[in-house]
């Protein structure tokens, strides 16, 4: 008897091996479903064995085996396809490996589109694990998306959500294998074993192996790049997957969208286009994170909506916040749904820019929701869901919604009231025009569009073009309460001069009027200086401007790949194209001896302003106004102006002389932000003078972003060797306080929260030496900042 135990221990170590080896380490999810067929997909640490047993009952009944391949060295994924199945049905499933079984599942295949069923669709990116707030993303998974869909809607899960699209950054690096499973998987295995997930690549997935051998996308991108890019269909839908990462986001894909597009318009099934990519073209949470990739794919889908009247999104990720806006001229959406567990960037943590295309942006966490309704009223209904922020926790608050039709709606034609054939003062215009109106009695007035020119006639480049939303949702303040679309003021015309102008109505459906008449209005004598501003247009080259830094250029249209001035034959480019730099600064000096005795009494106002753009929305050109002194003491200085617009747009102001200024700097800044060279673009500079009393009500006027006034936080000792200590004006004794420490880097070091008016002790600890920057939050809103020094 002994001589044969060694062999029964070792056959009991290679079952007992087995039977350890043979777990689960990644739950059963669903991949590249259809009407007839779905792909189920699991992790073992073990035998190649993959099997799904299925059916229409619990009792399942079918068996159908698949493949297996390593994740790693250790790991192995099974995919299996089901097929023959019926469109728009139940179905029941567990996995088996060896001897490892799943628990019984079940999931529902979709629908034809000729079935006309609705649907549901949802969406959220960037759950790459925060190490702060570490169980975020299941806490979207399960107490967001699941029950909220519970509690609204009812029913199974598989009855009230088809599908789950990712755009991008599904952990926070791709490289890490473990990563995969503990914070993606794990936390939403309860969603991915009913819904089937179509994700995109992030920067964060790194373009690793691991993400290619987790997901089964449609295999119908361009040869050699079918995981990368690719379109699926459910019902109604046609939904194309997108990657907007550095090589593969070049010509390659874009012809490929273009030959998707074009077959999707004739395909009469297909009612909307939804395009999912990573990174935005345009972001006001975070403008670092643009890509101008994203807006060439942009620029086809307009196209695209307009020529075959199917509405289109892009949705996208990358900065962690929400964002909602829409393209002027087309019925296309741009949707962030963001973020599912990416440490949330924070209003003034970043740079921000408020762009016109913007209607709401929010620095939260959340999801999307977007319901289908299949002809004969096809239509979409978008929800946002919010879920608060790290400070803050809302229990799935419906915070933004809208609905978009295929067919068009109808919008009258604004009719202008006022001026109409009249001479007004030039300094600032209200254009007044009628009420609007629709023959659909639920339209609702969203957006205005207003345009001015001196060439009758000729609206091709006006020199005012101002587009309004009924809402503008920046820094935590709608911007846009109050207006009622239906007048506009214009600051700064020109005297002596005949203008005319029209206006187009939009209502909330994205349905515009037509263009009202054209009006005329002439301007009497300007109560203004003249421009004060030499070669304010680059017509005669540098002359008269003084470069302190960097490069500054004057040159005409397209030379060394620019773009057209904004009128004449140059424009300026601070930063410059044929030869540049990172960072450039100019100015110019004006003297301003002829208006002493007016500017020191007081009450007299410098205009200032011009046209300013960039080449794809990146580089920032940026202009301001120092007053100075006899001795060339610097008394004040204006509030900056600025645009991330790739196309000219006028900005403008009007700000308080200083008694005692003999001498106004006009200051120019161009900043490099992609890209080698410096698009920071001037035009058509401008500067008056004049006195206060004629100005407009709503003087000063202008199209930088607005901003909650933020005040200055006390710090002392500032440096900060071992300890500080940081105050604030009073506030209530039950005020939520959140202070929070960013790096040089912009990453959150250290967050501290109170209640009251106490100040902050703040320890240095393990703060390295170096800058930091200080945000204060009361309630939940940005309300302080200020700079620390930790020395030694």
């Amino acid at each position: 008897m002994k001589k044969h135990l060694p062999i029964i221990l070792l056959l009991f170590a290679i079952i007992n091996g087995q039977a350890k080896a043979q777990t689960i380490t990644i739950q059963p999810y669903l991949q590249d479903a259809s009407p007839h067929a779905i792909t189920i997909m699991w992790e073992t640490d073990s035998l190649p064995e993959s099997v799904v047993e299925w059916g229409l009952t619990q009792n399942l009944g079918n068996q159908t085996s698949g493949t297996s391949y390593p994740s790693n060295g250790t790991h192995t994924v099974h995919e299996v396809p089901l097929t023959d199945m019926q469109r728009f049905t139940k179905y029941y499933y567990r996995v088996r490996t060896g001897a490892a079984l799943s628990e019984i599942y079940h999931f529902k295949t979709p629908p034809f589109a000729s079935d006309q069923e609705p649907f549901r669709i949802a969406l959220m990116s960037d759950m790459q694990r925060d190490g702060n707030f570490p169980d975020k993303f299941r806490e979207v998974v399960e107490d967001g998306l699941i029950e909220y869909l519970e509690e609204e809607v009812g029913s199974e899960l598989t009855d009230n959500l088809a599908l789950m699209m990712i755009p991008g950054d599904l952990v926070d690096d791709g490289t890490d294998f473990p990563q995969w499973k503990e914070t993606f998987f794990q936390p939403a295995e309860k969603l991915f074993r009913h819904v089937p997930v179509y994700p995109v690549l992030g920067n964060h997935e790194y373009n690793t192996d691991y993400y290619f051998a987790y997901f089964k996308t449609p295999q119908n991108g361009s040869p050699g790049f079918e995981e990368h890019w690719w379109y699926k269909d459910y019902g109604n839908v046609r939904i194309i997957g997108l990657d907007s990462n550095g090589s593969f986001a070049g010509d390659e894909q874009l012809l490929w969208l273009d030959s998707i597009l074009n077959a999707s318009c004739a395909i009469d099934s297909i009612d909307f286009v939804f395009a999912q990519l990573h990174h935005p073209y345009k972001s006001e949470l975070w403008t670092p994170g643009e890509s101008d990739f994203t807006g060439e794919v942009i620029s086809r889908l307009e196209q695209f909506t307009t020529l075959c009247n199917k509405p289109s999104i892009h949705f996208f990720g990358h900065t962690h916040g929400y964002s909602r806006g829409n393209s002027r001229d087309h019925k296309h959406l741009w949707i962030n749904v963001a973020t599912a567990g990416g440490a949330i960037d924070n209003w003034g943590e970043f740079p921000n820019f408020d762009y016109d295309e913007f209607s709401v942006s929010q620095d939260e966490y959340g999801f999307v929701l977007v319901e289908i309704t299949p002809e004969p009223n096809a239509h979409i209904n978008i929800k946002r869901i919010s879920r608060g922020d790290q400070d803050v926790v809302w229990d799935n608050v419906l915070t933004d919604s809208l609905t978009i039709r295929k067919e068009a709606g109808q919008v009258n034609t604004p009719l202008p009231v006022f001026p109409i054939d009249e001479e007004v003062l030039p300094h600032c215009v209200t254009l007044i025009a009628e009420p609007f109106s629709s023959p659909n009695p639920q339209a609702v007035h969203g957006q205005s569009h207003w345009q001015v020119t001196t060439v009758p006639g000729d609206f091709e480049n006006p020199i005012v073009d101002q587009w309004k939303n009924f809402e503008n949702w920046y820094f935590e303040v709608d911007t846009q309460a109050g207006d009622d679309l239906s007048d506009e003021q214009i600051p700064l015309l020109q005297g002596m001069t005949t203008y005319q102008w029209r206006v187009r109505y939009r209502d909330r459906e994205l349905n515009w009027s037509e263009w009202s008449e054209p009006v005329m209005f002439t301007t009497a004598t300007s109560p203004y200086s003249p421009n004060l501003i030499q070669n304010p247009g680059a017509e005669s080259d540098l002359q008269y401007w003084t470069v302190t830094e960097g490069v500054m250029e004057a040159l005409p249209a397209f030379d060394c790949e620019g773009v057209s001035p904004h009128s004449g034959e140059k424009y300026f480019i601070v930063g410059g194209l044929c030869e540049h730099s990172e960072l450039a600064r100019a100015y110019q000096e004006v003297t301003l001896s002829a208006y002493t005795d007016s500017i020191d009494a007081g009450g007299w106002y410098a205009y200032y302003g011009g046209y300013l753009s960039n080449y794809g929305g990146s580089d920032l050109p940026e202009m301001w106004l120092s007053f100075l002194d006899e001795n060339g003491n610097e008394l004040a200085q204006s509030n900056t102006l600025s645009t991330l617009n790739a196309s000219w747009t006028k900005v403008s102001e009007g700000y308080a002389i200083p008694p005692q200024t003999r001498v106004v700097r006009m200051q120019l800044r161009g900043t490099r932000h992609a890209g080698t060279d410096n698009d920071a673009y001037f035009d058509d500079l401008f500067l008056m003078v004049g006195p206060a009393s004629v100005s407009c009500d709503s003087m000063p006027t202008s199209t930088q972003q607005s901003k909650v006034p933020l005040l200055t936080l006390k710090i002392n000792p500032n440096p900060m060797s071992d300890f500080t200590r940081i105050t604030f004006p009073k506030v209530a004794a039950d005020a939520l306080m959140s202070l929070h420490i960013v790096d040089a880097a912009g990453k959150k070091v250290k967050t501290f929260r109170q209640h009251g008016n106490r100040p902050f002790e703040i320890q240095k600890g393990d703060l390295d030496e170096g800058m930091y920057f200080i945000l204060l939050k009361i309630d939940n809103r940005l309300r302080a900042k200020g700079k620390l020094l930790v020395g030694e």
